[in-house]
C-alpha cells in the first residue's frame, strides 16, 4: 500500500494518503481537488489543464518516500 506526500500551491504541509495501488498523476490530482472541495471539470481536461485552471501548480509529490516527482 504506496503512501504518497503531494505538495502544492508552494503549501509548507503536504497532502498524505495512503492508496491500495500505485496512483496516476490523475489520481494525484484527483485527491488534490477532493481536498480543495473543488469539483471535477466537465469533459476529460489533461493534468496540466486541471492544474493550470485551478492554479495548483507546483505539484510535486513523494511515493513511499522515493525521489521528489514533479507533475506538469
Amino acid at each position: 500500500m504506496p503512501v504518497y506526500r503531494v505538495w502544492y500551491r508552494d503549501n509548507a504541509e503536504p497532502l498524505q494518503f495512503a492508496a491500495p495501488n500505485r496512483c496516476s498523476e490523475r489520481e494525484i490530482l484527483d485527491h488534490i481537488l477532493a481536498q480543495e472541495q473543488i469539483a471535477p471539470a466537465p469533459g476529460s481536461p489533461s493534468v496540466t489543464e486541471l492544474i493550470d485552471k485551478n492554479r495548483l501548480a507546483p505539484v510535486r509529490y513523494t511515493e513511499d518516500e522515493s525521489e521528489l516527482q514533479i507533475i506538469e
